[in-house]
């Protein structure tokens, strides 16, 4: 995995969770009032299997992950972005299937410019695989992250970003989309 791909300023983030530190305990992802989320284009659940692909302008959002289980961290949401600002694209999932306490979840991404030219495609990336003592419903958060960054000459217009979440045990590929504008 490259520390950069060049592609309109998006970079691979890689984010070590190691102990899956700043679980963030839910059955279902909640809006700020604490109402399950309902199913969308970036938030989708499959058999259990939750996901959810998240835009945010929060570039703390590390910190604000960082916590104890029992502290619900929130974030903002984002659906555009003026030159020279960043985003943070984030992938969380909840109830990944469990083989001799054990999780395997891994995350394709794809990101379209305006143009329709890729800028990035990765398959199998790394999200969150190995052993897992924590509840089913806790939500966690992929280890790979993307970065993006509206730099002068990226093109105006809707970005598209475009994951695949696995859960490679139950054999479960969760299709999830968003997008942001990149302001003039």
């Amino acid at each position: 995995m490259q520390a950069s791909k060049g592609i309109g300023k998006c970079a691979w983030l890689a984010v070590a969770w190691l102990a899956l530190g700043g679980v963030a305990v839910a059955q279902a992802f909640r809006d700020g009032e604490g109402r399950a989320s309902p199913p969308s284009e970036s938030r989708r659940y499959i058999d259990g299997f939750s996901g959810m692909l998240l835009v945010t302008p929060d570039m703390d959002w590390a910190a604000k992950w960082d916590t104890p289980p029992d502290v619900i961290p929130h974030f903002r949401e984002a659906s555009e972005v003026a030159r020279g600002e960043k985003l943070a694209i984030l992938v969380f999932f909840a109830n990944a299937g469990q083989v001799d306490g054990a999780i395997d979840t891994a995350v394709g991404v794809r990101v379209t410019q305006p143009d329709g030219q890729v800028q990035l495609d990765a398959t199998d990336e790394a999200c969150v695989s190995g052993p897992y003592g924590g509840a089913p419903g806790n939500v966690l958060l992929c280890a790979t992250s993307l970065l993006y960054v509206a730099d002068a000459d990226d093109l105006s217009g809707d970005w598209t970003v475009e994951v695949v979440l696995k859960d490679r045990h139950r054999g479960i590929e969760m299709p999830l989309r968003t997008a942001f504008r990149v302001l003039d």
